[in-house]
């Protein structure tokens, strides 16, 4: 996949807030007018006592959501945990993955927040720019603004709003479960994320690539740990059956 690696990363928290107002502007959120025949998720998990962070990307066909194609990264943890700076913590990772995918996708789905975040400008809007692909975030977590209570069943939402202003949206994606947090990260809107999320869903609380993106994440964190070298790779499906 072809990436657009940031010129530099800002070291400190000030210049990373900052460094975010001012792409902000840059952010389109444009609604798309066709489907992805391609959907990439990438996630990450944390290992040697969080001194390293792991990526994993996964290509699935869309609708059907069959894997097509597989990637890992791995980069030293260079930036604090700052809840609303997390892409200058994993983006780099995030970034190597997607670029040692071998072929191009549609669409983006971003562990972490795109509109919803307190500079309008989180993880999913950063990556989605830098890939130039549309991107939408999807979290476990909310980071900014607020939602009325989301019913219990299955398929309820509630419009996530900061400064009056909806941002994403909090939907319930199985019985019982906690909401995940829907936002739009780069070239789309938020009606498009939530209709993409919806359809990715195959029983969990997590849309069936992001689920996938972030056990490879952790698979590859546990291979590593165990002395498996294998730093960046890419590989289709059909060579690991």
């Amino acid at each position: 996949m072809q990436v657009t690696f940031p010129e530099y990363w800002p070291t400190g928290r000030r210049e990373a807030a900052n460094h975010q107002i001012e792409i902000s502007a840059r952010i389109d959120l444009s609604a798309p007018e066709e489907d992805p025949r391609r959907i990439t998720a990438v996630s990450t998990a944390y290992g040697y006592g969080g001194k390293m962070v792991y990526a994993a990307a996964v290509t699935m066909t869309f609708p059907e959501l069959r894997p097509v194609e597989r990637s890992y990264a791995l980069c030293e943890v260079r930036f604090p945990y700052v809840p609303g700076l997390i892409f200058y913590r994993e983006g780099e990772v995030m970034l190597r993955a997607l670029a040692a995918l071998e072929e191009e996708t549609d669409l983006l789905l971003v562990a972490g927040h795109g509109l919803a975040h307190p500079r309008r400008c989180g993880i999913a809007c950063q990556i989605g720019l830098l890939t130039n692909h549309r991107a939408i975030g999807c979290a476990r977590r909310m980071l900014a603004g607020e939602h009325h209570h989301v019913d219990i069943t299955k398929g309820s939402s509630e419009p996530i709003l900061l400064a009056g202003r909806q941002v994403g949206i909090a939907y319930r994606s199985k019985d019982n479960v906690k909401p995940i947090f829907i936002s739009p990260g780069f070239r789309c809107d938020i009606d498009y994320s939530l209709d993409i999320v919806k359809r990715c869903l195959r029983g969990y609380r997590l849309p069936e690539p992001l689920r996938v993106a972030h056990l490879l994440a952790n698979k590859h964190k546990r291979m590593m740990e165990r002395n498996i070298i294998r730093t960046t790779s890419s590989v289709t499906d059909d060579d690991n059956r």
